[in-house]
């Protein structure tokens, strides 16, 4: 299927579901989102600690918060994986489930008059594009990821985190959708989160919770560029591959925790729109 098609796809798609999306809550599923900074006030027992004003309270010698107006629009920025890793996947690739991710995310916000912005990332920044209203504008971006090539495989999600900081000048809204295949971006993410209400949405495979019984076989790490034989029958290795993956999984769950990140994963498998559903109805109860 050309982009054309793709682009077409996935916008009679999302139309046709953004009805029932999100139930018409839309805006109260973020938390502090769309708002201008207007004062700081002593700190009250209560407080979301995200938003003390550190600067006032060193100077005052006690804490004080930050006090925003709420504005008439929100700003969504997403942060999406190009990188080789989201090419791969046992029966359908990560990269299709996330395009639809970010299709119906956008389109939520284009049909409540909101600014979405988006930064592709593989190794480098590969496309950015600063927040701007308009469904005309939204379609662009997402065209830009259907006919996109990465020019390398890796993926550096530690310049994607630190390049959506610099751009989105006042606070607003960050979802990230990758496999999370990246090592050293855990400072960038807590210093977004400080200012953010952040979103880490993980894409994953049959492949990432455990391995099938296919024999012998080599594996090529498309992004690292090396290759290693396994013996897919041996009980020993699929119980460490999937121990693995496992522990990779609760250790990324419990480090956005720590920094205030809402996580949600998403398998190949999965309806992505109503997984979406289920995790924002829940956020909304909270």
């Amino acid at each position: 299927m050309d982009s054309k098609a793709k682009l077409k796809r996935l916008r009679i798609q999302s139309n046709r579901l953004l009805d029932a999306f999100f139930s018409g809550s839309y805006r109260s599923l973020f938390k502090g989102p769309g708002l201008e900074f207007y004062e700081s006030r002593p700190y009250v027992l209560g407080d979301d600690v995200r938003f003390i004003d550190w600067n006032v309270s060193s100077r005052m010698v006690a804490p004080y918060c930050k006090v925003y107006q709420e504005e008439r629009e929100l700003v969504l920025t997403l942060i999406f994986d190009i990188s080789s890793s989201m090419r791969s996947g046992f029966n359908v690739q990560k990269q299709r489930v996330a395009e639809e991710i970010f299709a119906l995310l956008g389109f939520a916000a284009t049909k409540n008059g909101d600014r979405v912005g988006s930064i592709l990332f593989g190794e480098t920044i590969e496309h950015l594009s600063i927040s701007k209203r308009g469904e005309r504008y939204f379609l662009g971006q997402l065209k830009k990821i259907l006919e996109l090539k990465p020019k390398q495989r890796g993926s550096d999600l530690e310049l994607a985190l630190r390049t959506a900081g610099e751009m989105m000048k006042r606070r607003g809204i960050c979802i990230i959708v990758s496999d999370f295949k990246a090592d050293g971006y855990w400072h960038e993410l807590a210093m977004l989160s400080r200012r953010h209400d952040v979103i880490a949405i993980r894409i994953e495979d049959e492949l990432d919770v455990s391995f099938p019984k296919v024999g012998f076989l080599t594996l090529s790490d498309i992004e690292e560029g090396y290759s290693m034989a396994i013996h897919s029958l041996s009980n020993r290795f699929r119980k460490d591959y999937t121990g693995y993956w496992q522990t990779m999984r609760v250790s990324w769950h419990k480090n956005c925790k720590k920094h205030g990140v809402d996580t949600l994963i998403i398998s190949t498998q999965d309806d992505a729109l109503a997984a979406l559903n289920s995790f924002f109805k829940r956020r909304l109860k909270r």
